[in-house]
């Protein structure tokens, strides 16, 4: 498109130099002949022709079309015919315009407007010319122009161009970055999901095979069987909750809110527990705390909190609850040794467990479901360690 355009700006110039050149020596061709013939075509009307035509710095030259001879000449074109037999030939006949070498160093290239004139008895070739290095001159520095505006205006507009569709593709990026992210998660939810259904299958598989193999009896059969319910029951809770994390990640994770006072429910949760393992503490005095909620989701919620202290940590376990601004904190403290500083960051992911196969039975699924029922109320999940030592965990929730 540039090339183009350049190509008709180039053009459309030469176009209309060429036009004023030939304007002018028209009416310059025209004054030579009305002197000619008012002076019936002698020596003197070719003198006066050719003294009128050249005023104001014109070539002119007046050619007998017979012999070729110039008869009356003007400001530098001499003597010397300025057309050759096929421009004469040519332009004797119909007239016309042509460019060409002057053959004179002073003029170099010119256009020539030449026609017929017959005056009487005489016949003529009347021919005027204009010097074409100023338009060649004019010509010349606009190519030059192009050529180096041409390669500019090409970088600015593949940078605008650029700017432009980048911040227009920006979103689209980051919507591609997020689902390629999404898929990313989801491959690796379905690989740990199928790793952690393995074990429990495989072990009530090798259970059954065993008493179907053996038929214990008595004693025997009772532990096998409660073997067999013990791996049932993980496969059931393990269901659940690879259930509610695929419900969080569709927002469908379904609530069903009531107003619900803190205190209570904190008494709730701990009331499931030995009270010397767990126990409410730092509960507000000044007035009852609620919150908007679905009082089962986040007894469970707390549950895995506290679930995680006593696998992990060590009794006693302490829950408590701390007013924000706009919002209340549901923490669970214990008083093991605390988080791994290098496992804080990853807390919240799922099958994330600080140490793996330390034999506390865990999936790795309590803290992500936490910090999915905390998000769906419009809050959010936190763990650190305490300062007097132990881990911290809380959730979040809009008052």
């Amino acid at each position: 498109m540039l090339i183009a355009t350049a190509l008709f700006l180039y053009l459309r110039l030469r176009t209309e130099l060429d036009n004023r050149i030939d304007q002018s020596l028209e009416a310059r061709l025209e004054l030579v002949s009305t002197h000619l013939e008012e002076g019936n075509g002698g020596a003197a009307a070719i003198t006066r022709a050719v003294t009128r035509g050249g005023e104001g710095g014109g070539f002119v030259q007046i050619i007998l079309p017979g012999s070729g001879t110039a008869v009356g000449a003007r400001e530098g074109l001499g003597d010397e015919p300025i057309l050759g037999g096929a421009e004469l030939a040519h332009l004797a006949q119909d007239g016309g315009t042509v460019d060409l070498q002057s053959g004179q160093p002073e003029l170099g290239a010119v256009r020539v407007v030449a026609a017929p004139v017959t005056v009487g008895t005489h016949r003529y070739i009347v021919a005027v010319a204009a010097a074409l290095e100023q338009r060649n001159e004019a010509l010349s520095n606009v190519r030059t122009l192009l050529l180096i505006g041409g390669p500019i205006a090409l970088a600015l507009a593949a940078l605008a161009g650029w700017v432009v569709i980048g911040a227009a593709l920006r979103p689209v990026d980051r919507m591609l970055v997020r689902l390629e992210e999404g898929l990313r998660r989801e491959r690796t939810f379905v690989a740990d999901a199928s790793h952690e259904l393995r074990t429990p299958l495989t072990m009530l598989r090798m259970e059954l095979e065993l008493m179907r193999r053996e038929r214990p009896g008595g004693e025997e059969l009772d532990a096998a069987l409660d073997a067999a319910i013990g791996d049932t029951d993980r496969l059931s809770t393990l269901s659940e909750d690879l259930l509610t994390l695929a419900r969080a990640d569709r927002d469908r994770l379904t609530l069903g809110r009531e107003e619900i006072d803190v205190g209570a429910l904190l008494a709730a949760v701990a009331g499931r527990y030995p009270a010397e393992e767990v126990g409410v503490g730092g509960a507000p005095a000044d007035a009852a705390i609620t919150v908007d909620g679905d009082r089962t989701r986040l007894e469970r919620a707390l549950g895995n909190l506290v679930d995680n202290a006593l696998a992990h940590g060590a009794p006693p376990v302490t829950l408590a609850a701390i007013r924000r601004p706009g919002a209340v904190e549901l923490h669970v403290t214990d008083s093991g040794p605390g988080f791994p500083p290098d496992f804080l960051p990853h807390a919240f992911d799922r099958f994330s467990q600080a140490a793996p196969g330390d034999g506390g039975g865990g999936t790795g699924l309590g803290l992500a479901i936490v910090r999915a029922v905390a998000e769906a109320h419009g809050g959010s999940a936190g763990a650190g360690n305490a300062p007097a030592g132990g881990a911290d965990t809380w959730l979040s929730l809009p008052t």
